[in-house]
């Protein structure tokens, strides 16, 4: 969204993420030289900024010392979010577009003079968000009123994305249908929603409202077709539009499953879902379509990357989830967020070394198949999902373990456990009775009943060489337990550590 925020406003962004990541005092001069702003131009954004929060929100002030030593102060319920969608509003970029989408933004010289701008001013902020349309392959035109040409679909993608990104749900942007309304309609038809959801039913009522149809695409005309939810949702859908709408029976059919598709791609199946099973027949029926193609071959080499069957729960989760993930690829161009960084992506990179090369290890493999390079080529969306959802769909990999007995001259068994744990994830403390497949000690007390080879001896306070020797032989112990090698990597891929 960064994209729409003008000069100034950015410049208080970047400004307000850098010191609110660290609760001290920051100096003009440092600011000056991480913002490349001269000392001048800080003080007085900085001065602008702490005005503007005392607009803003009651949550966040801006503590000066000398003039020239700031800090950010904030109570545990502050966002950014909220500091960021204030700029963006106020921004002319942001507003311009929020015009386009109603179709009010008729030619840019009577903008230009209600917003007191110039004509070259407003070009510049177009100029700098041509590159982000083309992605949605969308372009902007200034023929007989200013608009961003394209297909509808791609149009209300972006918008999307334009408005979630920027009110997050926080604040209903939409002007032309009001929440209330959709909220009481939604009760009436007895339809499941998220708020994503309520923005998407939104931007389609909207668009409608205005003239704006959505055209055919066999895509997710097909896609309706064997779909065992489709007539009963259908049905709800048709009534919202025809409430909020004067659209023809035709052309609310086409709004319909348009937005069916959307919805059912936007709903997470669990592995005890009812609807997996009828899914997977829906499947069957699109068999020769691009997005099942795809899953298909994901599955395939999934389960031969990492040597592992799944079973029938666990493989229809993962494969339905996959499928419409994959469908939804394919229905839109461009990124999936409007921000410099994918969550997903981002939330992938908090993760251990060893998972993300796991992880694009297993990419690579998927990329090898060409057949299927317009689904997998959009990398930077793809992989952070297929991580979060191989973690909250495959639990089984935790549960073949190494079963231990410690045993320590200074009673540290459980503090010893934790760190065995950093080393090795997939171990078990035995319990009193239990048989251990490994005694780790500290000296060979004759208290210990177990073959000579099943103990490893370590220092009483163990080094980094003891840990390095224990992880390696837990690992032989696991390869020779549970066979296959690249199966301990999907437990290592997946694993809380």
């Amino acid at each position: 969204m960064y994209n729409f925020l003008d000069r100034l406003p950015l410049q208080k962004v970047n400004i307000l993420h850098h010191i609110y990541d660290e609760q001290r005092l920051f100096s003009s001069l440092e600011l000056s030289q991480t913002m490349d702003l001269s000392e001048r131009t800080i003080l007085k954004i900085m001065n602008e900024i702490a005005i503007d929060l005392e607009f803003i929100t009651e949550s966040a002030v801006i503590q000066k010392e000398e003039h020239k030593y700031f800090q950010l102060t904030y109570k545990d319920n502050f966002s950014m979010k909220t500091v960021e969608r204030y700029y963006l509003q106020n921004s002319l970029t942001y507003k311009a577009f929020n015009e386009i989408f109603y179709n009010k933004f008729y030619d840019v010289n009577t903008f230009v003079l209600e917003n007191f701008t110039s004509v070259a001013s407003m070009y510049r902020r177009i100029k700098k968000v041509k590159p982000l349309l083309d992605q949605f392959q969308l372009k902007y035109t200034s023929y007989e009123k200013v608009s961003l040409e394209g297909t509808e679909k791609q149009f209300r993608y972006f918008y999307f994305l334009f408005y979630w990104n920027s009110y997050w749900g926080e604040e209903w942007p939409f002007t032309l249908v009001s929440r209330e309304e959709i909220l009481e309609i939604m009760k009436e038809v007895d339809i499941a929603y998220s708020e994503q959801v309520l923005y998407w039913l939104a931007i389609c009522l909207s668009r409608a409202k205005l003239g704006c149809l959505i055209e055919y695409h066999p895509m997710y005309a097909n896609f309706t077709k064997h779909h065992h939810n489709y007539e009963q949702l259908s049905g709800k859908l048709q009534h919202i539009f025809r409430k909020f709408t004067d659209l023809s029976d035709e052309e609310i059919e086409l709004e319909t499953m348009f937005l069916f598709s959307i919805f059912s791609c936007m709903r997470r199946y669990h592995k005890t879902d009812n609807a997996v099973s009828l899914l997977m027949n829906f499947a069957q029926h699109h068999n020769q379509e691009l997005f099942v193609q795809a899953t298909l071959y994901w599955i395939e080499v999934f389960m031969e990357h990492f040597s592992v069957n799944l079973d029938v729960e666990v493989y229809g989760a993962l494969f339905i989830n996959l499928l419409h993930l994959h469908y939804y690829i394919l229905t839109f161009s461009g990124p999936a967020t409007l921000f410099k960084e994918d969550l997903y992506q981002k939330r992938l990179e908090m993760h251990e070394t060893a998972q993300i090369e796991i992880m694009n290890q297993f990419y690579d493999r998927l990329m090898e198949n060409q057949a299927f390079d317009i689904v997998f080529k959009r990398r930077e969306i793809l992989i952070g999902r297929y991580h979060k959802l191989l973690k909250q769909t495959i639990d089984f990999v935790n549960k073949d373990t190494i079963k231990i007995k410690i045993f320590s001259m200074i009673n540290d068994a459980p503090y010893l456990f934790n760190q065995i744990q950093r080393v090795f994830i997939h171990v078990e403390l035995c319990s009193k009775d239990e048989e251990a497949e490994l005694i780790i000690t500290d000296r060979l007390y004759l208290t210990i009943k177990k073959d000579i080879e099943d103990i490893f001896v370590w220092n009483s306070v163990p080094s980094r060489s003891d840990y390095e020797r224990l992880s390696k032989r837990l690992h032989e112990i696991y390869f020779t337990k549970y066979q296959h090698q690249n199966k301990l990597l999907l437990k290592t891929l997946l694993s809380e550590v």
